[in-house]
């Protein structure tokens, strides 16, 4: 029961690194996307490969996913220099279609439909990370980590400026501040954090497969922005660890295997009804016209 619990956690980690850094673009910067579980699937493909076929350290294995989630991220960063609201959207919607195809069909590199099996587990400075508790530590720590920068830049003047282009990108503008450089790099940064979830999850599950990184997988980690409340980092985190242990707690219901699929569906849909409805702001929102970040 106890690593039942843990590796519980290690989920919440990995999910809340996905739907923070997915709230730098929509919750602090104002850009929606429908791309994030293909970055995650990028991270999770780049990690895996190296690890798998050059036998390349987890420390490296990391750092190549987060810029492989970086790269990928500007093929969203390039659109969105002309277009924005839903036709943003649906440009990063084909962009996530694109990828999904790749990851299924690039038989040679990614395993196609099987997927790709026994991956390394992490070995950092000689030790191997392979207990329940080790991942906790490991992905836990970086989520800390990586929280704390989040928060650093939010309240730096360069967050202040993505807060403007959320309100109104003429404003800046006419400041004199170079608007494309600054999606440009909100898109990298929040790539790189989506490629470094993907690392985690396939070092820890050790086996990842296409239907992983679909769009059902960018629609999961927007419920969780969405749910947790845009423009906190700490809302979506909690949005991240909701809907994680939502589906654990249907196991102990007496429902046979073939209706819970479809129950959590029918929950994650009826919960985002529900928030847009009586708390639109999210679980640890403020109102319209406050900003959470400070």
């Amino acid at each position: 029961m106890e690593n039942y619990l843990l590796g519980i956690l290690v989920t919440v980690s990995v999910f809340a690194i996905l739907a923070v850094s997915l709230d730098l673009l929509i919750g602090y910067t104002g850009l929606f996307t429908i791309v994030h579980g293909a970055l995650f699937g990028t991270g999770a493909y780049v990690s895996a490969i190296l690890a798998l076929r050059w036998g390349i350290s987890f420390p490296v294995t990391l750092a190549a996913a987060a810029v492989g989630g970086g790269l990928v991220s500007l093929l969203i960063a390039v659109p969105s220099l002309r277009i924005s609201g839903h036709y943003l959207v649906l440009a990063s919607f084909g962009v996530q279609e694109i990828l999904s195809s790749l990851f299924l069909n690039l038989d040679a590199v990614t395993g196609g439909p099987g997927g790709l099996r026994n991956i390394p587990r992490p070995r950092i400075a000689g030790f191997v990370i392979e207990t329940p508790l080790d991942y906790v530590l490991l992905d836990g720590g970086i989520l800390l980590l990586l929280l704390a920068g989040a928060f650093a830049l939010v309240r730096s003047p360069f967050g202040l400026m993505l807060r403007a282009i959320r309100e109104d990108e003429l404003v800046p503008q006419a400041l004199g501040k170079n608007v494309v450089a600054l999606k440009v790099k909100i898109f990298a940064c929040a790539g790189a954090l989506a490629g470094m979830a993907g690392s985690l999850y396939a070092h820890h599950i050790t086996f990842i497969s296409p239907e992983a990184f679909d769009v059902h997988a960018s629609i999961f980690i927007l419920s969780m922005v969405l749910i947790g409340g845009m423009g906190t980092l700490v809302g979506p985190a909690a949005g991240a660890a909701l809907l994680v242990l939502l589906p654990e707690a249907l196991r102990f219901l007496p429902f046979n295997s073939t209706v819970l699929g479809p129950a959590r569906q029918i929950i994650y849909g009826a919960l985002l009804v529900a928030f847009c409805f009586w708390r639109p702001q999210g679980l640890l929102g403020r109102r319209q016209g406050s900003d959470a970040a400070h």
